[in-house]
């Protein structure tokens, strides 16, 4: 009987795991209202949104940021994502690099992008 129950108990630790894990999916960038249409440096992974609604959440978020310049930044819920971003620049160069968060419940979008630290 004990047998019975420890070989149970192994299967079911070995099977659960595997159901229950979502890999994250990567997802081609939108075009960009930008310059020269280039706007990720990075790919872009989504867990558990489709690639049509990064794109939205993309879009979305790129223009409710540059609306304030080249330093704006969006600190608002964007299609009811709570977004975060970082930012990293060396003093002497020209642009900077940041890398996006974007959350919702378990819904989860991260990619990353270049930005000339004068124009949007």
């Amino acid at each position: 009987m004990r047998a019975v129950v420890v070989s149970l108990f192994a299967g079911l630790l070995f099977v659960v795991p595997v159901g229950a894990a979502q890999a994250a999916k990567s997802c081609p960038a939108p075009a960009y209202p930008s310059t020269n249409g280039n706007y990720t440096t990075s790919s872009i992974t989504a867990k558990k949104v489709t690639c049509a609604n990064v794109d939205k959440l993309l879009t979305k978020h790129y223009q409710c940021r540059v609306k304030n310049g080249a330093s704006g930044r969006c600190v608002k819920l964007v299609m009811h994502f709570a977004c975060r971003e970082e930012r990293y620049s060396d003093f002497y160069d020209s642009y900077f690099t940041a890398t996006v968060t974007c959350v919702h419940e378990h819904q989860k979008v991260v990619w990353g992008y270049n930005q000339d630290k004068t124009t949007p």
